[in-house]
């Protein structure tokens, strides 16, 4: 028996043509990739930023506050390290961000601030969480940070980046080419193989940092790119020089990954990035007056014992601050004279005893804790690396 396939007809050169189809600059270096592991890191799969509050979301203490050296005061997870000669600097959580975002952290000279020494803002990266660098080793690795950046001022700019101990630096410049425009910066930093290799617990395993502007001490030779023993001489080598009156300084969508590659910013859910940040500095919400925040019991005729459970565990024992007027409630209003520092504190928990003015409270009663009438008031425990 004899069995006839007939196949349909094609044309060659409509196949051939076919081939050649782009497939964009991003599948072009995928195509090329020599490794399963290059083409992972072209695609960047998985949880990736290193940074906390990259898109500048949470901003737990203020939206806004006059900046003070070594100081968190308003975004989470950034510090500012600032020395003027005179006049001051205004940190803030802006609304004005580039496309995809809608915050950024800005800095406004807006107290005539003059004759500057330093100014430099910084995220510390807990060590428990840079394992994947794999820094002080042959086989350490890439990384690459991506962020908007936007200012008045043009010209270069440095970013600054220090190992657990500090002990060695790298420092690498971009520049600012437009005045007032919102620009995507990205920038490579090779392997960390000759430093130390970190001690992966809750401490500080590294230091990233912008450099608004620095006075001539800090703009010693470096070698721009490369790992070095830590020199102070040479930490803003080559960056602005000058901040002036009305000048200011915006960033975003700040993005640390593995790799030689940026890759699109990982946005995660406001509840998640809160509880990240919440992980360092947990404050309950300012804002109404009367707040009643933590319920406790009374063991003398003028101190209560009130007992806390943080949403998240934090990174370690934290201390507790305070501003504003308190009082304690048993029925009646009590105004507290003091609080004792935090006891019995964990990662989990923590117990503050709070002192009245008067001795007039219930051994043994419940109590809860509230603000008089104070909405600025502030309860807060602080972990901050």
């Amino acid at each position: 028996m004899t069995v006839r396939v007939n196949k349909q007809s094609f044309n060659i050169r409509e196949k051939l043509s076919e081939l050649e189809r782009p497939i964009g600059l991003k599948g072009s270096e995928l195509m090329g990739s020599e490794s399963v592991q290059e083409a992972r890191d072209l695609i960047s799969a998985g949880r990736k930023n290193l940074f906390i509050n990259g898109d500048m979301r949470i901003a737990q203490r203020s939206n806004s506050a006059s900046t003070s050296n070594n100081t968190y005061n308003t975004l989470d997870r950034y510090n500012t390290w600032i020395n003027y000669g005179s006049g001051g600097v205004t940190m803030s959580q802006s609304s004005d961000a580039p496309p995809g975002f809608y915050k950024c952290l800005q800095f406004y000279n807006d107290g005539n601030a003059t004759s500057p020494s330093y100014h430099f803002v910084e995220q510390k990266i807990e060590a428990q969480n840079i394992s994947r660098l794999k820094m002080g080793t042959s086989d350490a690795e890439y990384m690459t940070l991506s962020f908007w950046v936007r200012s008045n001022r043009t010209g270069t700019f440095n970013i600054e980046i220090l190992d657990d101990d500090g002990s060695h630096h790298i420092v690498k410049r971009y520049t600012i080419n437009n005045a007032a425009t919102w620009e995507y910066k990205t920038i490579t930093f090779p392997p960390a193989t000759n430093t130390g290799v970190p001690t992966y617990d809750n401490t500080i395993g590294l230091y990233v940092e912008w450099w608004i502007v620095s006075s001539g001490s800090y703009r010693g030779t470096s070698t721009n790119g490369t790992w070095q023993t830590f020199s102070t001489t040479r930490r803003n080598d080559g960056g602005n020089t000058t901040f002036e009156s009305l000048d200011y300084w915006q960033v975003t969508g700040i993005q640390l990954e593995v790799g030689k590659n940026a890759t699109d910013f990982e946005h995660r859910s406001i509840g998640e990035e809160l509880a990240l940040c919440q992980r360092y500095y947990y404050e309950y919400p300012k804002g109404n007056t009367y707040n009643i925040i933590a319920n406790g019991l009374a063991n003398t005729s003028n101190n209560s014992l009130f007992h806390f459970q943080f949403p998240v565990p934090m990174r370690a024992a934290p201390v507790v601050a305070t501003t504003g007027s308190w009082q304690v409630i048993d029925g009646t209003s009590h105004t507290i004279s003091s609080f004792s520092a935090i006891t019995d504190a964990t990662e989990l928990t923590a117990r503050v005893d709070a002192t009245t003015i008067n001795s007039n409270l219930t051994a043994g009663k419940a109590t809860m804790l509230r603000n008089n009438n104070d909405a600025n008031a502030r309860f807060a425990f602080n972990a901050e690396l």
